[in-house]
């Protein structure tokens, strides 16, 4: 059997390698699903200020939270805007399931303490980071001199920056977990957001979308 996520990668690979410069529709919907997961972790990372945190972990969120509000707004000013509402509406929908699967509500309350549940937001954050990358489905011939791709290369290498501090959170963290159960808490967040992203990919490569 067919995996339903190969297919929809593929069909991805060739939408983008049809594509000099997207459209406005297909930018739109990057753009927002990209600022909704930006919002999310810039909106729990902000509450790191408030509270008491050991200076290593401290200073990668505090600046990590800085970097994803500059991005959003790096990639919002890059974007050539869609005027379809429906694309818009769309857009509104995913997010929302993207707040509902990734339980995103329930870190932005309480004291942040060294726990299962910020393990799990560590997770969270780094599937964001590892999971939604554009730039590896466009083909070697696609121009990234263009103000959307530029600021699309500028996020993803930002991540893969960031990406290297969250192994090191996730593996050396003085939480008391079995590793089996970090590993499984690690695989069960990366899973929603690549559910996440592949619906985003299947709905911006419909033929109804293009």
């Amino acid at each position: 059997m067919t995996d339903p996520s190969i297919d929809i990668r593929k069909r991805a690979m060739e939408y983008f390698k049809q594509q000099q410069e997207l459209s406005p529709e297909a930018q739109t919907r990057i753009c927002l699903f990209l600022q909704g997961v930006k919002s999310i972790n810039a909106t729990i990372l902000a509450r790191v200020e408030f509270q008491p945190m050991e200076w290593v972990p401290y200073k990668f969120l505090h600046n990590q939270c800085f970097k994803e509000v500059e991005l959003t707004t790096l990639l919002g000013k890059s974007t050539a805007w869609s005027g379809n509402p429906m694309v818009f509406l769309a857009a509104t929908q995913l997010n929302l399931t993207l707040w509902q699967e990734t339980g995103a509500p329930r870190f932005m309350s309480g004291f942040i303490k060294v726990d299962r549940s910020f393990y799990e937001y560590l997770a969270l954050s780094h599937a964001f980071l590892s999971v939604i990358r554009i730039l590896p489905l466009l083909s070697v011939q696609t121009s990234l001199d263009t103000p959307f791709f530029s600021a699309l290369k500028e996020i993803e290498e930002e991540n893969g920056r960031q990406i290297q501090t969250q192994i090191r959170l996730l593996k050396d963290m003085a939480i008391d977990l079995p590793v089996e159960e970090k590993e499984e808490i690690i695989e069960a967040q990366r899973q929603i957001v690549e559910r996440l992203f592949l619906r985003l990919l299947a709905e911006i490569t419909e033929p109804s979308a293009a």
